[in-house]
C-alpha cells in the first residue's frame, strides 16, 4: 500500500477519483490544483471540492476542455468514474510568447519594408541613375535595419546596442522612413526639440519614434500638422508627439498601451505600436505615456510620449 501512495502522488497529472457526486480519492497534485486539503476532500460532495461549475459540468458532459483554475492554465480529461487535472501553464505561456514575438516581428517589420518597396517601384517606373543615387541608399539603410530586427530574435544572447545617439537624427531617419504613410494623409511634422543625445539602441529609438509618428498620422486627422516636442528634465529627455485627433477619455488611455489595442480607430494597424513604445522605453529605464494635450485651457488633441536617459557629457 505505501508503495502505492507513492506512485500516487509522484504523478505529475491531478487525478480526482469519484464515487457516484462524491470525492472517493485524489492525489497530491490535485489537491494542489484545486487550492483543497486531501483528508477533507475525501468523501466530501464533488462540487464543494471543485468549487467551480465550470469542472463538474466539465465532467457532467464528459468534455474535454482547457481553462484558468486558481492562476493556472489547466486542460481537463473527464472519465465517468474520474477527472484527470494536467498543468499546462508553462506550454501555454511559450505559446503565447511566441505569437507576440511573431506579431510584434510583423508589426516592426511592416515599415522598412514598406520603405523598400517604395524605392523599388520609383525605381521601376523611372531607372534614372540620379534618382537610384538618391534613394538607394535609403533602400539600404532601411534593408540593414531589417536584418538587425531579426537580429533581435537572439535579444537574450547579444549585448545592448546602446550609445550616443543625436535625437534630432533619429527623428529625421523616422519621418523618412514614414514618408509614404505622410504624404497618403497628406500630415507635415513639425520638430520643438532640444539639441538632446540620448543613451539608447538606436534602432530601438527609432523604432518608438516611428510608432509613435505612425499613431498620430493614422489616428490623427488627415491634412493636419503634428507636433514633436521635448523637453529636459533632470538626467531624462521627456518626447511627446501631438496629434490634433478628437481628445480621448484619460480614463480608457492605458489600454491603448495592452497588446492588440485598437481603441482608436479599430482595424487600424495591428495594436501593438504603444505596447512596444512602452516595452522599449520601460527596458532602458524609462516610461511611456498618452492622453488628451491642452493648449489655452482647452483639449486641441492627444499626445503621446517617453522617456529616455540623457547620455552624459563628454
Amino acid at each position: 500500500m505505501a508503495g502505492w501512495r507513492a506512485w500516487w502522488d509522484a504523478l505529475a497529472e491531478g487525478v480526482v477519483l469519484i464515487d457516484g457526486e462524491r470525492v472517493a480519492e485524489l492525489n497530491e497534485a490535485a489537491a494542489r490544483l484545486l487550492d483543497v486539503e486531501r483528508d477533507k476532500a475525501r468523501g466530501a460532495a464533488l462540487i464543494a471540492v471543485l468549487r467551480d461549475h465550470r469542472l463538474e459540468e466539465a465532467w457532467r458532459r464528459q468534455a474535454p476542455t482547457e481553462l484558468e483554475l486558481r492562476g493556472r492554465r489547466v486542460a481537463l480529461v473527464p472519465t465517468p468514474a474520474a477527472l484527470l487535472l494536467r498543468d499546462v501553464t508553462e506550454g501555454w505561456r511559450a505559446r503565447q510568447d511566441a505569437r507576440e514575438l511573431l506579431a510584434v516581428l510583423s508589426h516592426e517589420l511592416r515599415t522598412p519594408v514598406t520603405s523598400v518597396r517604395a524605392v523599388l517601384d520609383a525605381l521601376a517606373a523611372d531607372p534614372d541613375p540620379e534618382l537610384a543615387q538618391r534613394f538607394l541608399p535609403r533602400a539600404i539603410a532601411e534593408a540593414e535595419r531589417l536584418t538587425r530586427l531579426l537580429d533581435d530574435l537572439t535579444v537574450d544572447v547579444r549585448p545592448p546596442r546602446a550609445r550616443r545617439v543625436p535625437v534630432a537624427e533619429v527623428l529625421e531617419r523616422a519621418l523618412v522612413a514614414l514618408q509614404p504613410l505622410l504624404t497618403r494623409r497628406d500630415v507635415s511634422v513639425r520638430a520643438e526639440l532640444p539639441e538632446a543625445v540620448v543613451l539608447a539602441d538606436p534602432d530601438k529609438l527609432l523604432q518608438v519614434l516611428v510608432n509613435l509618428l505612425e499613431n498620430a498620422a493614422l489616428h490623427g486627422p488627415a491634412d493636419a500638422e503634428v507636433v514633436v516636442t521635448g523637453a529636459v528634465e533632470a538626467a531624462w529627455l521627456r518626447l511627446e508627439v501631438r496629434d490634433r485627433g478628437e481628445p480621448l477619455d484619460p480614463d480608457g488611455v492605458d489600454e491603448l498601451f495592452a497588446p492588440h489595442s485598437r481603441g482608436r480607430a479599430s482595424g487600424a494597424g495591428t495594436g501593438l505600436g504603444l505596447y512596444i513604445v512602452r516595452s522599449i522605453a520601460a527596458a532602458w529605464g524609462g516610461s511611456a505615456w498618452g492622453g488628451p494635450w491642452a493648449e489655452g485651457g482647452a483639449a486641441r488633441g492627444n499626445a503621446f510620449g517617453f522617456t529616455a536617459p540623457l547620455a552624459p557629457a563628454g
